[in-house]
């Protein structure tokens, strides 16, 4: 066998091959790795590859290449883990069972993994929390959806892009009522009802909406509404200035362990695989941090795949059920994470999905959501639903990140929605806003 001998010319071989010369730094040093692995990859034939090279050049050939594949994408991809422009983070959690991937992030030690210095902060509302979003005290936080929709739009005031960089949860939410209704479970006689939401434009009080206006019942005259903290569900309902709520866990199954109601129905049931909340960070502070950004998305996205795996489910009520996260009995939790639970009403029941953790933020959800809105004006005026979706949910940066740790993502689509045991076409939103708006 013949053994080839390098000519160099500018430092590059014929064959393809770079003299081996210190780079200028690190990046430049990946770049010139990637050029020579893209030459062999494309160019295997050796023979083939230096006549190509030795006619038209190294340079040539590598440009020309460029208007076909994206060549500086994929050397900015190989370079992602450059030095983080901030390690100390605080970020923002709801003491509710959708903020597990947040909660787990610190208990494995995901965010050391990335170089980060993370403090969580545990905070009581979602108008707090938005509003501590607004304000920059945050660099992440959770956010209940649709609010970084609503925020993003410039409703309710103050404009802001944010982003949705995961889904904290699936479903975790429960519609309870008061004992004093259990022998009024037809939601067609709930008028004069006073319902509790922990935030006006959330998913929770476009669900109850929309379930209600399908038994009948007028949402905005048959019945009021009432922003309570979800650490306040309870508590409320035992003192009778409600009369139910839609709410996160473990509000309603705490109410069951306290005797102060019984759980109608859990959310899975009204709208299967719904988004509950959302990890987001600024538009802003995302150009700014860029590398801190991809650390710790890096970091959450590990951290959701842990808790959305069933096995490690058994373990996560004692860890959850901490002061110093949920503050609620471990036994409680557990019946919310394993999905075997009491209803209040003498029966035990088993869904294993009743909440989930998925990452993937799927615009259909978002399209939903902000349809809801218009429909009951608190948008007033049309927007593009779809491209609001694909502006705000980070579907193709996660399915990114979720093939890499070896997850096969969901397709990054406009899927369709089954709410109500009906069908939603996210793809065609002012169709269903035709078929539900009032005249």
């Amino acid at each position: 066998m013949t053994r080839h001998r390098h000519s160099y010319f500018d430092n590059v071989c014929s064959c393809g091959h770079r003299l081996n010369i210190a780079a200028d730094t690190p990046e430049q040093g990946v770049s010139d790795g990637i050029e020579q692995a893209l030459m062999h990859g494309l160019f295997p034939e050796p023979v083939f590859r230096r006549t190509l090279l030795k006619t038209v050049g190294a340079a040539t050939v590598l440009g020309a290449l460029s208007t076909l594949l994206p060549l500086d994408a994929l050397k900015a991809i190989a370079q992602e883990k450059k030095p983080l422009e901030k390690t100390k983070l605080a970020v923002g959690f709801l003491p509710i069972t959708c903020a597990a991937p947040l909660i787990y992030g610190e208990t494995l030690g995901e965010y050391g993994k990335q170089g980060l210095d993370v403090s969580l902060q545990k905070i009581a509302g979602i108008n707090i929390i938005r509003d501590k979003m607004i304000n920059g005290e945050l660099d992440v936080s959770q956010q209940v959806m649709p609010v970084p929709l609503t925020m993003t739009a410039g409703l309710g005031g103050t404009t802001q892009s944010i982003k949705v960089l995961t889904i904290c949860n699936q479903n975790g939410n429960s519609l309870v009522l008061a004992n004093k209704h259990k022998n009024n479970r037809d939601p067609s006689k709930w008028k004069g009802f006073a319902f509790a939401v922990p935030f006006e434009q959330c998913h929770q009080a476009m669900q109850l909406r929309n379930y209600l206006a399908s038994h009948g019942v007028d949402p905005d005259k048959d019945v009021t509404y009432r922003i309570v903290p979800p650490t306040e569900y309870v508590s409320s309902l035992r003192v009778g200035s409600i009369d139910g709520f839609f709410g996160g866990e473990p509000g309603g199954q705490r109410a069951v362990y306290e005797g102060a109601g019984f759980i109608h129905a859990i959310s899975r049931d009204l709208w299967p695989g719904h988004p509950c909340c959302s990890v987001t960070a600024s538009e802003s502070w995302i150009k700014q941090h860029p590398n801190t950004f991809m650390a710790f998305y890096r970091a959450i996205i590990a951290a959701s795949l842990h808790v959305s795996d069933k096995k490690n489910r058994p373990a996560m009520a004692k860890a959850l059920s901490q002061p110093q996260y949920l503050n609620a009995p471990e036994v409680v939790v557990d019946q919310v994470i394993t999905g075997r639970y009491a209803d209040g009403l003498g029966a035990i029941k088993t869904a294993p999905d009743r909440v989930d953790y998925d990452p993937f933020p799927h615009y259909s959800a978002a399209v939903w959501l902000m349809v809801q809105l218009r429909r009951w004006n608190m948008l007033k005026e049309d927007v593009d639903y779809k491209k609001l979706a694909q502006q705000v949910m980070l579907a193709t940066d996660a399915a990114k990140i979720m093939t890499e740790l070896g997850t096969k993502p969901p397709a990054v689509d406009f899927r369709k929605e089954t709410i109500l045991g009906k069908e939603f076409d996210s793809s065609k939103p002012e169709e269903y806003l035709k078929s539900v708006r009032r005249t």
